[in-house]
């Protein structure tokens, strides 16, 4: 059997999502084994001191949904230090999808990893997406918009590619190309590098024309949700507009069909290869591109308060929520770990009853009262392990 979440007496009846998680096995993942859960289809708050757990619960289920870690690039960071050599982590998830059952799960290895959705084996993580859709809020995320643009890109490609599980393919082909391409500008081959260079540059202009129609397409469906979110939470008159600085130089106006603008990122590489192979690396492509945000014509980035910042993080996570759930009509499962304790009083009050009601969520916290709205049911994590159920209070006393 597995373990239940604790219900709490007088939470509100939950709402029954179209996607959320009814079983979530562990084993050997950071410091969980033999975690077996069965979570509620509606607000679940793990709850336990700093360090116990929380954080990794929630990044496991992350990992089973997108296939990649919001807190480490390196896979193998995550198998308990304890386990023996060449062992690895085991993720299940029984699931609910529209009116249908579903189960996927990894076991992941350094030496490869095995993947099940549906019964069907895979060796690729990426096969785990466009299943079950999610949207993360961490307090990595608040700060989305202070860093560079590289964390902006991953906000919107996490985001195309459980729109569209086909894009993860035509991200993989660009950076490939684009590895390859500026591994070949520090060589001197003569004609035989200028070969290299031009099919190279191929694959680039075909995969990035691809990525760059999809990051406009998206940003353009994104920028009311995100607006009408923005003056929800913040609460002020400030009008929050959306755009996608595209990484070719000139920044031209970008054709509307993928051979076209392909014929143009193309021209755009062979003329930066001067430039290109004195600094070793290529100037122009989508890999250069921006998400860029606005607050009544001003960038975020350098005018804007803490706050707002952190008010416009939160809009585009819900906005990225929204278009998940109105292109393909599954609300997705939210994860919110330790997002609360980051907001002032206000924020906090308005964007809690932005989420309440809508689906399943996961949201970690050390203390009860930083959530402002009643949960249906709350995991509580001791020491890598989920406590057994006890009676619990609205204000999170036993």
């Amino acid at each position: 059997m597995g373990t239940p979440p604790h219900p709490v007496p007088g939470a509100p009846e939950p709402t029954f999502p179209v996607v959320h998680l009814d079983r979530l096995t562990l084993h050997h993942f950071r410091n969980l084994h033999g975690l077996d859960v069965h979570p509620s289809p509606g607000l679940n708050l793990v709850v336990g001191p700093n360090g116990h757990g929380k954080s990794n619960f929630l990044e496991a289920v992350h990992f089973l949904a997108l296939a990649h870690s919001a807190r480490t690039r390196k896979d193998k960071d995550l198998i308990a230090w304890e386990s023996p050599a060449d062992s690895g982590f085991v993720i299940r998830g029984e699931a609910t999808i529209g009116t249908r059952a579903h189960i996927q799960s990894l076991e992941y290895r350094e030496s490869g990893s095995r993947v099940r959705v549906e019964g069907l084996e895979s060796r690729r993580l990426g096969d785990l997406l466009g299943h079950l859709l999610l949207v993360a809020f961490t307090p990595e995320d608040l700060d989305l918009l202070r860093g560079g643009p590289q964390e902006r890109r991953r906000f919107l490609d996490v985001l195309l590619c459980q729109l569209d599980p086909s894009a993860l393919d035509v991200l993989r082909r660009y950076r490939m190309a684009l590895r390859q391409r500026n591994a070949a500008l520090r060589w001197s081959g003569g004609a035989e590098t200028e070969g290299l260079l031009e099919a190279y540059e191929a694959t680039l202009a075909e995969a990035g024309a691809g990525i760059l129609l999809r990051r406009r397409e998206w940003v353009k469906k994104m920028t009311p949700l995100a607006a009408a979110f923005y003056a929800e939470i913040g609460g002020g008159a400030e009008a929050l507009t959306l755009g996608l600085s595209i990484g070719i130089s000139g920044k031209p106006e970008l054709p509307e069909t993928p051979i076209l603008l392909a014929e143009m990122l193309s021209g755009r590489l062979r003329e930066s290869r001067v430039r290109d192979r004195e600094n070793g690396l290529t100037s122009v492509g989508p890999h250069r591109d921006d998400l860029l945000t606005f607050l009544d014509e001003k960038s975020v980035r350098e005018f804007a308060s803490q706050g707002q910042k952190r008010s416009v993080a939160l809009a585009l996570k819900l906005a990225a929520a929204r278009l998940l759930e109105e292109t393909t009509g599954l609300p997705p499962i939210l994860l919110l770990d330790d997002v609360f304790a980051e907001l002032d009083p206000g924020r906090r009050e308005r964007f809690g009853a932005l989420i309440a009601g809508r689906g399943q969520a996961f949201i970690a916290t050390p203390r009860r009262e930083d959530l402002p709205f009643a949960v249906e049911a709350v995991v509580r994590m001791e020491k890598g392990k989920v406590q057994p159920a006890q009676a619990e209070r609205e204000d999170g006393a036993a």
